[in-house]
């Protein structure tokens, strides 16, 4: 099936066959990392133009370490702040057309589409699908974020401050702090890696995951 079809398909509810996964993007989800981009922005270069305007040229007369720290500061803060307005520029160019973003898995085929851009794969090549950061927490009793008897300090913590400052909330925040989840697969015909995404934009990259290696799994074994 060409791409154009499978396109036109999945956004008319009443033609998709059945067993089709239709993922669009979510505009919440991106509007709410718009907000965060804009945040890194003001942060980054507002603590940026009262750092130089404060420190500038007065550092630089102090010898070469404190020209040296200085500047590496002032880097820093200018780093964060235009890689933040990089970001939300691409978050808000996604929002703008976000009937231009989609990821569609039917029983054969894979096919993203990212602006003008589209990736058509057929399930038959998909190999080595891997999902990367922190699976969603295990809400079971028997994981010890939701063990049912936690001892009394956690007890007293989670009472004042509520159950994030506790050692299992805190240390459950941190794992999901270092760890940016994405997913992608590998493309037997040329061996080069498939990004299907990078955030939670098109839902949670380990559902998706889990969806597209069983549809995968079983177009290879009719194949």
């Amino acid at each position: 099936m060409e791409s154009s079809e499978i396109i036109t398909r999945a956004r008319t509810e009443g033609e998709r066959p059945p067993g089709w996964v239709v993922l669009p993007l979510s505009r919440n989800s991106v509007l709410v990392g718009v907000l965060g981009w804009f945040t890194g922005v003001v942060l980054g270069l507002g603590l940026f133009g009262i750092m130089a305007y404060s420190v500038i040229p007065h550092n630089y007369q102090y010898g070469i370490i404190a020209a040296l720290i200085t500047t590496l500061f002032l880097g820093f803060l200018l780093f964060v702040g235009l890689g933040s307005l990089w970001a939300m520029i691409v978050d808000t160019r996604r929002l703008l057309q976000a009937d231009k973003y989609l990821i569609v898995i039917t029983p054969d085929e894979f096919l993203k589409q990212e602006g003008e851009k589209i990736i058509h794969v057929p399930l038959m090549y998909v190999r080595h699908v891997t999902a990367r950061g922190a699976p969603p927490p295990d809400r079971s009793t028997s994981s010890p974020e939701n063990r049912p008897n936690p001892n009394a300090r956690e007890n007293v913590l989670s009472l004042f401050g509520g159950r994030a400052f506790t050692s299992s909330g805190m240390g459950w925040r941190m794992k999901r702090m270092r760890t940016p989840t994405s997913l992608a697969f590998v493309d037997s015909r040329s061996e080069h890696e498939v990004i299907v995404v990078d955030d939670k934009s098109h839902g949670d990259p380990f559902m998706i995951a889990a969806l597209l290696k069983q549809y995968a799994a079983s177009a290879q074994s009719i194949a």
